[in-house]
């Protein structure tokens, strides 16, 4: 949906679709109307890498707060602390880890995770073992999460005063929503089966945006007369 509350996109999917990997689509079929994206704004749902990926590398602000997970990675308040000079992790106890890999795949919308593995047989015989390592445990392990740079990025965009003052347009979504159920039926399905479900948001949607252009060019017609601008705003959309 555009800032002046026009419907550009659909999609509609059974409910246990995840909302986060359908945003290329309605990227795309935004852009296909002829929309210059330049900013989506979108609840935390789509705040996966592979989407901030894709808005990034298109040049397009992504004003989408970031799941909480990606904060309390950086600090877990357990006692653990990376030495950066050593590219280790220290314990509690103040021994350093002895090797480490990386776990996770790649370019598929998860952050990877660094596995840090410690000298066991010190950890037999720590004061502080007790809770920290399981007795008979071939292995004692500590996880890091990767953080992709484009949650690198996001997570500086998001500390910005424009990011806190952005974010808080996306309400009207929840706006649109209402008046869908509310006004228009959108609260029941009339008919079986998603095929079903399709016509009936295309069409709802389609009647929706008649009535809002409407009231656009009223305004348009009201604000010439008076000579005032009748809507400002730039080209964002909101999933």
């Amino acid at each position: 949906m555009t800032e002046e509350e026009i419907i550009t996109a659909i999609e509609v999917t059974g409910g246990s679709s995840d909302d986060g990997k359908l945003l290329p689509n309605l990227l795309e079929s935004t852009q296909t109307t002829g929309i210059q994206v330049e900013e989506v704004l979108a609840d935390t749902a789509y705040s996966g890498s592979t989407n901030l990926k894709l808005l990034q590398e298109q040049n397009i602000t992504a004003t989408i707060p970031l799941n909480p997970s990606v904060y309390s990675s950086r600090s877990q308040g357990d006692g653990f602390l990376y030495v950066k000079d050593a590219d280790a992790v220290q314990c509690p106890a103040g021994h350093l880890s002895v090797r480490k890999s990386r776990q996770g795949k790649k370019n598929v919308g998860t952050n990877q995770v660094m596995v840090y593995y410690f000298d066991v047989e010190k950890c037999k015989t720590c004061p502080l073992r007790d809770g920290c390592y399981n007795p008979g445990a071939r292995t004692k392990t500590y996880s890091i999460r990767l953080i992709s740079k484009h949650h690198e990025q996001q997570m500086k965009y998001e500390q910005t005063s424009l990011f806190q003052m952005r974010k808080r347009r996306r309400s009207n979504i929840e706006h649109k929503n209402a008046e869908l159920k509310i006004y228009h039926g959108m609260t029941r399905a009339r008919y079986r089966g998603l095929f079903g479900m399709k016509i009936q948001a295309y069409l709802t949607a389609f009647a929706v945006n008649a009535k809002r252009m409407t009231r656009l060019q009223d305004q348009k017609k009201a604000s010439l007369l008076s000579g005032s601008s009748p809507f400002s705003g730039q080209n964002s959309s909101s999933p």
